[in-house]
C-alpha cells in the first residue's frame, strides 16, 4: 500500500496503527470500488490511511477525510505534505456542511454509532451525495459466529479499555439487515459483497445509491 510510506516519520505508535489497518482491513477490494475522479469523502477517516490511499491511487479524485479525534486528524494533515486533492478536519458528519459528494466511504464506522441513530447516521450520508452518488459502508457480519465473537473481543478492548476508537456503542447487525436499512433511509441498489475470507474478520462490503 503506497500511503504507508507517508507515515515513514511519525511516531512509532501512528505507524504500528496504520500497518495493523492495512493488514487486517480489505482495503484493496473497497477501493476497486472507488470513483476514479470526482469527490469523495471519508467519515471517520482516523489517521487517514484509506482516504491517503484513494487519492494517490486516482489523481482526478478529490479527498476529504472528516473524524471526530482531534489527534487523529493531526496526524492525518502531517501526511499531506502539500499534495493536492487531499483534505482532512476534525469534524463530525453532522456538523459538515458540504456536500454533492460522488462517493461517501464509511469503513467500521457504524459499529460505534448507537443502533437507534443508524437511520440518522445512514441519511446524513446519503444527503451528502449528488444524486446518484454512491455509499460504500463496509462493516462486519455476524457469521461464521466465531469470527464475529472475535472480532467484539478485540474491539470492546480498542474501545472501551484502550480508548483507540472513539465511540459509543458497539452495535452490530447481519447483513439482511442492514441491507433493508439501507434501503429504508431511501438507498437504491444496494448490493452486498463477502470480503472476509482470509481475514480473521467477517468484512461486508454495503453498496447504495442515492436515487
Amino acid at each position: 500500500m503506497r500511503a504507508l510510506a507517508l507515515y515513514a516519520a511519525l511516531p512509532a505508535s501512528v505507524r504500528f496503527h496504520t500497518r495493523v489497518r492495512a493488514a487486517t482491513c480489505p482495503m484493496q477490494a473497497v477501493l476497486e470500488r472507488v470513483p476514479p475522479e470526482g469527490r469523495l469523502l471519508e467519515v471517520g477517516c482516523g489517521h487517514g490511511l484509506f482516504a491517503n490511499e484513494a487519492a494517490l491511487r486516482n489523481p482526478g479524485l478529490s479527498v476529504l477525510g472528516i473524524d471526530p479525534s482531534v489527534e487523529k486528524i493531526r496526524w492525518a494533515e502531517a501526511t499531506v505534505a502539500g499534495r493536492p486533492g487531499i483534505r482532512f478536519r476534525a469534524e463530525r458528519l453532522e456538523d459538515l456542511a458540504e456536500g454533492s459528494f460522488d462517493a461517501v466511504a464509511v469503513l467500521d464506522v457504524l459499529y460505534l454509532v448507537p443502533r437507534e441513530e443508524w437511520p440518522s447516521f445512514l441519511g446524513r450520508c446519503r444527503d451528502r451525495l449528488r444524486p446518484g452518488g454512491r455509499l460504500i459502508l463496509k462493516e462486519v457480519d455476524l457469521r461464521p459466529r466465531w469470527k464475529f465473537y472475535r472480532c467484539v473481543l478485540q474491539e470492546a478492548v480498542s474501545v472501551r479499555l484502550l480508548g483507540i476508537s472513539l465511540g459509543r456503542a458497539l452495535a452490530f447487525a447481519g447483513r439482511e439487515e442492514l441491507a433493508v436499512l439501507l434501503r429504508d433511509v431511501g438507498f437504491a441498489d444496494v448490493s452486498v459483497a463477502d470480503l472476509g475470507r482470509g481475514y480473521w474478520t467477517p468484512h461486508v462490503l454495503y453498496q447504495a445509491a442515492r436515487p
